[in-house]
C-alpha cells in the first residue's frame, strides 16, 4: 500500500466519526440514541486501533500513531 492509501483510509475513518458527531448532536436527546451513538464512535475507534496494527505489520515504516491522529483519534 502506499502513502495515499493510508491518507484515504484515515480520512474514510475521520468522515465517519464527523457523521456520528453530527447525528449526535440536537436530534440524540434520547439515551438511547445516545449511547448508540458512543457504540458508533467505539466501533470506529476499534476499526482504526485494528487497522493501524495491521498496517504497521505490512509496512514497519508505518507511523501507527500518525494514523490514528488522522483518523481523527487520541492513540
Amino acid at each position: 500500500m502506499t502513502r495515499k492509501d493510508y491518507v484515504m483510509i484515515a480520512e474514510t475513518l475521520r468522515g465517519l466519526l464527523a457523521d456520528i458527531e453530527r447525528e449526535s448532536g440536537p436530534m440524540a436527546v434520547c439515551d438511547r440514541t445516545r449511547a448508540l451513538m458512543a457504540g458508533e464512535h467505539l466501533g470506529v475507534r476499534h476499526v482504526a486501533m485494528r487497522l493501524g496494527d495491521q498496517l504497521r505489520q505490512d509496512n514497519p515504516r508505518f507511523d501507527r500513531t500518525r494514523f490514528i491522529e488522522a483518523c481523527g483519534l487520541t492513540a
